[in-house]
C-alpha cells in the first residue's frame, strides 16, 4: 500500500529573499507505538536583492508527524520524499512537500480499547464495565473504577452531539498532541474532558467522539 502526505512548512528568514538559487530538502525519521516523529531539514542558498551578487547560505529542522492507523504494520513503514516545491513571499519561504508512505496492511486486529456507547450515561457505562472486568479482579477495584467513571460523567455536562467515547492508557512516548493527533480531533477538545496539565504513561485519557452536525 501507498498513501501521499502533503505538508505545508513556512520558513521565516532573517532578510527578504529576492531568488532561491539552491534548494534541498531530506527527512529522518522514526516509527514509534502510534505515530512517526521526524525532520525536515531544508537548505541551500539564496540572494537577498536582485542586484546581489553573494549568495547567502540557509540551514533549517522542521519536525513533522505522521498518525499511524491501527490496520498498518509498523515495522513495514517505509516514508520517501516525492516532491516538493516553493513560493517566496518578502521573508517567507513557502514550502510544499510530498512524501510517499508505503506499508503494509495487518490482516486481522484485535481491538484493544474498548468503545462505550451512551444509552443512559452512567448505568450503560457500569453495564459495560461489569462485561469487560476479569472475573479474578478484586472487587474493591471495581468499585473504585466505576466511581472514577461515574465521577468523570458528574464533573462535565455532556453537550447535546455527544455521543460516544473511549478511553486511551497512555503508553510510552505518547503526548497529549500525538493522542489527539492519533484520533484526529481538535487537541481543545480533548483538553476539555482531560483536565490534568501533566500526563504519564498509564493515565487513562478520554477520547470524546460527536455526532456529525447538519
Amino acid at each position: 500500500m501507498k498513501e501521499t502526505i502533503e505538508f505545508k512548512k513556512d520558513i521565516i528568514f532573517k532578510t527578504t529573499i529576492q531568488e532561491i538559487s539552491l534548494l534541498n530538502v531530506t527527512h529522518e525519521y522514526k516509527v514509534l507505538d502510534d505515530v512517526i516523529e521526524g525532520e525536515f531539514t531544508v537548505s541551500g542558498e539564496y540572494k537577498m536583492t536582485e542586484a546581489s551578487v553573494k549568495h547567502e547560505d540557509f540551514f533549517y529542522n522542521i519536525p513533522f508527524a505522521i498518525a499511524l492507523g491501527s490496520r498498518i504494520k509498523h515495522e513495514t513503514v517505509n516514508l520517501v520524499m516525492d516532491d516538493y516545491n516553493y513560493e517566496i513571499d518578502k521573508d517567507i519561504l513557502h514550502l510544499k512537500i510530498k512524501l510517499g508512505m508505503h506499508y503494509e496492511e495487518v490482516k486481522e486486529e484485535l481491538i484493544e480499547e474498548t468503545e462505550i456507547e451512551e444509552h443512559d450515561e452512567i448505568d450503560s457505562i457500569e453495564e459495560m464495565l461489569d462485561e469487560i472486568e476479569e472475573p479474578e479482579e478484586n472487587e474493591q477495584e471495581k468499585i473504585e473504577v466505576k466511581e472514577e467513571i461515574g465521577e468523570f460523567s458528574k464533573k462535565f455536562n455532556m453537550p447535546d452531539n455527544y455521543i460516544t467515547y473511549k478511553i486511551h492508557i497512555m503508553k510510552n512516548e505518547e503526548t497529549i498532541d500525538t493522542i489527539a493527533l492519533k484520533y484526529n480531533i481538535k487537541l481543545e477538545d480533548l483538553k476539555e474532558y482531560n483536565k490534568e496539565e501533566v500526563y504519564s504513561i498509564g493515565d487513562k485519557i478520554v477520547i470524546p467522539y460527536f455526532k456529525n452536525e447538519e
